[in-house]
């Protein structure tokens, strides 16, 4: 009598576990997943504003102003005589090559740039 009792407690106990681990399994395949795609899409040669954002430990505003700032500074001198921010547009949105922000962040960091983007200054 007492066999039968333990039984059902034993199969509701064996179940939980394999809920539970499936549970885990999944979470973790999800988190390497994840991980895996922001590191492509890192790896890539092209990026977007996000990705470009992200690599240089940015935010998307401060990428887009820096891009406006030199754009300013362009149109209000004529000539701008160093690197300027590179990048393309298709279709209206910003790419970028990551070669050629490598470039970049050596230059500027070379000539201690400072950049204002809030009111677009470049020192």
């Amino acid at each position: 009598m007492q066999n039968n009792k333990l039984l059902p407690i034993s199969i509701i106990i064996l179940a939980l576990g394999i809920v539970l681990s499936s549970i885990c399994l999944g979470y973790s395949i999800q988190k390497s997943t994840n991980t895996q795609t922001q590191n492509t899409a890192i790896d890539s040669n092209v990026m977007n504003i996000p990705q470009v954002a992200n690599y240089l430990g940015m935010t998307e505003e401060e990428v887009e102003g820096i891009i406006k700032t030199e754009e300013k500074t362009l149109e209000s001198i004529g000539s701008y005589t160093n690197m300027m921010f590179p990048h393309f547009t298709v279709n209206g949105e910003l790419y970028f090559y990551k070669e050629q922000i490598d470039e970049w962040i050596t230059e500027v960091s070379i000539q201690r740039k400072k950049y204002d983007t809030i009111k677009g200054f470049i020192f």
